[in-house]
């Protein structure tokens, strides 16, 4: 910067053009704010089901992610894309999924962040795993958009969908004495050889954050989830932090397993006009399963390989509604009618629980432990239990949550505001966090046809 004194013939000119910049600066502000002011508000409460139930309305004032699929909550997918558990360099390690295409660490396979997708099924970049929210992160194409967006005057939506707010239809509903006996639907759930259990307890904490598909977005997922195993998991989550945190497992397994909560929509719930509860239409009272079963088993005619650390996994579509039935994977039946498993909520008879049924993919790639949209690492194998070309046979876990039904259709899952608690939007995530000897533990009693429970650390 040149020092005062210089150029000083020229300074009038600089003190005019600085004043004309100025002046358009001014204007450009001035016909902003006018433009935002009429667009100044609240966003609507939701239906009057919300209200009803509610006495409120919502407002969008917090961040959260595009429920349209843009990093959006259960399923936006960051990707730890070109992370391999095999050494070396990971695959797409160009760290196409970061918005500033950087990439972090500087170790073989783990340096490449990448967005992607996972239970929403879009294929938009949703960011790094380890990102930020700050603007500096967004892509060129989001920068674009939001500079579009306030040149239009546009309100920026941060919690979108809540004018679509809506209960779960009558039509979601079933009497399971109407469901024929078909022994599974579906995805996944065909098994053979041994298995292995992890006591993990019921319930253990709540959020509304998914860390895995909106990585450090408070109530990223705009719906409860409930936790069982790690304890910390929430949406800042990272493996480093997971490694080093508690659980609620009896066998010391870190691991963290999560699903959206069920609600008696009779019941009052303690986030009343809280972001993930009410204010996204999320009411009623949170459930604890009566027994929550994590149940790893073989499948398939070929001998299972041990889970490797770090692996992500999810099931299920938290946006199915809204996308058609795309990967959704919702299992429901009721005690005593195992037999009978149906894609919506079941009535169960007096006596009989209601049984939800969450069924993983157990095919792997044997390198990724991530893909940039959260699926492509991990497939189901075919009706036979076998895995298709390129991929090895991994345990397959079920989680079989169980609970006291409230009488009649007054129970439903949270989901997207948009998404309106529809039957086939349940889902679920997992990222294996047990010790090595546990996987491989895991792996040899479902190969000797064993049932093994708690394996040590």
């Amino acid at each position: 910067m040149p020092r005062r004194g210089r150029h000083r013939t020229r300074l009038p000119l600089r003190l005019l053009a600085a004043v004309a910049a100025l002046l358009v600066g001014g204007t450009a502000v001035v016909l902003g704010g006018n433009a935002l002011a009429k667009d100044k508000g609240g966003d609507s409460g939701g239906s009057s089901f919300l209200s009803s139930l509610t006495g409120g309305k919502s407002d969008s004032k917090s961040g959260s992610e595009d429920s349209s699929g843009s990093g959006s909550g259960d399923g936006g997918g960051n990707g730890k894309n070109g992370k391999s558990s095999k050494g070396g360099d990971g695959q797409d390690g160009s760290g196409s999924g970061s918005s500033d295409g950087s990439t972090k660490g500087g170790q073989d396979g783990q340096d490449a962040k990448s967005g992607g997708t996972g239970h929403d099924g879009n294929g938009k970049n949703d960011g790094g795993k380890d990102q930020s929210p700050d603007e500096a992160k967004k892509s060129d194409d989001q920068k674009k958009d939001d500079q579009a967006k306030q040149a239009k005057g546009e309100k920026k939506v941060e919690f979108p969908g809540r004018d679509k707010i809506r209960a779960a239809g009558s039509d979601q509903y079933v009497d399971i004495a109407d469901v024929g006996k078909n022994g599974n639907i579906g995805e996944g759930g065909v098994f053979s050889g041994g298995s292995y259990s992890v006591d993990c307890g019921r319930s253990d904490h709540n959020n509304s954050d998914n860390y895995m598909a909106a990585p450090g977005k408070r109530n990223g997922a705009q719906h409860t989830h409930d936790y069982v195993g790690n304890t910390s998991t929430n949406g800042n989550s990272t493996d480093e932090s997971l490694d080093a945190a508690g659980t609620s497992c009896r066998n010391g397994d870190r691991s963290t397993f999560f699903w959206p909560v069920l609600r008696d929509l009779n019941g009052v719930g303690n986030d009343v006009g809280k972001d993930g509860g009410s204010l996204d239409g999320n009411v009623g009272r949170i459930l604890t399963p009566v027994s929550a079963q994590l149940t790893f088993r073989g499948h398939g005619d070929r001998k299972i390989e041990a889970l490797p650390q770090h692996l992500m996994n999810i099931t299920g579509n938290a946006k199915a509604k809204v996308q058609d039935g795309k990967n959704a994977n919702a299992k429901y039946t009721c005690t005593g009618h195992t037999d009978q498993i149906t894609a919506k909520y079941p009535i169960c008879p007096s006596g009989s629980k209601l049984v939800r049924l969450l069924d993983y993919p157990s095919c792997w790639d044997g390198q990724n432990l991530e893909s940039k949209d959260l699926r492509s690492h991990m497939a189901f194998p075919d009706s036979s239990g076998n895995c298709g070309d390129g991929f090895v046979p991994v345990p397959a876990l079920r989680i079989t949550l169980t609970y006291d039904q409230p009488a009649g259709r007054a129970f439903s899952i949270d989901s997207f505001p948009d998404n309106q608690h529809a039957a086939n939007t349940d889902h679920s995530d997992f990222e294996n966090f047990a010790s090595k000897k546990q996987n491989e533990a895991g792996a040899t009693c479902i190969n000797a046809g064993e049932t093994c429970i708690n394996l040590p650390a």
